[in-house]
């Protein structure tokens, strides 16, 4: 290996050491474990915020953020979840008044679970032209908090609100195109991302 080559590599390796070290080093920290025993956790769909720019956030965006909730919890070894189906069937049953927080509360006593995932979803917005030729970025905005079926308290809560930039601009959002590549994404690949994140956090809560 030439000697430049070796000395980019250190270089690079440098710049990927210090932006760990920027960021806290969030992968390796464990974070402070919930107040309570959570096992086995139910999702209630998210809802749009009330106060949502309808032009940046299209019908029906809060069910692809719910389903890309799934998809993770699915892919994880740290998380037992209730099926969506049997979450479905319970909501037909139960009353939808009250705050989001009850409706959570209700919903986990029914489907047994001891705590429930729920948010809100503020912005959604498609990046504009391809994955390696954006005219705009794809931005997106929601928020997810745990909620003990036991107790009513807050477990958790975590926000996700991105708006893409390249590397070049925004080096903290190296940990994006570590995950996905250099290229601009989709508001869903985005949203991923986004749950990715959030539930790695609250994983790292788990007992």
């Amino acid at each position: 290996m030439r000697p430049r080559v070796i000395a980019g590599f250190h270089a690079a390796a440098l710049v990927g050491f210090c932006l760990l070290l920027a960021s806290g080093c969030a992968w390796f920290r464990k974070g402070e474990p919930l107040e309570e025993p959570v096992s086995l956790i139910a999702v209630l769909p998210l809802e749009r915020a009330a106060d949502a720019d309808p032009d940046r956030l299209p019908q029906g965006a809060e069910n692809m953020v719910t389903a890309q909730i799934y998809a993770v919890l699915a892919e994880s070894p740290r998380f037992r979840f209730v099926p969506d189906l049997t979450v479905l069937d319970a909501l037909q049953r139960l009353d939808r008044s009250g705050s989001v927080e009850q409706r959570a509360v209700a919903l986990g006593r029914a489907v047994g679970a001891d705590a429930v995932l729920f948010g809100t979803v503020d912005r959604v917005v498609e990046r504009q032209g391809s994955e390696y030729g954006a005219k705009a970025p794809a931005s997106v905005s929601f928020g997810l908090a745990l909620v003990s079926v036991h107790s009513g308290k807050i477990l958790w809560q975590a926000r996700f609100d991105r708006t893409q930039q390249p590397l070049t601009a925004n080096l903290f959002n190296w940990w994006m195109f570590w995950r996905a590549g250099p290229r601009w994404f989709s508001a869903q690949e985005l949203a991923r991302l986004g749950v990715e994140r959030l539930l790695e956090d609250l994983s790292r809560r788990l007992p």
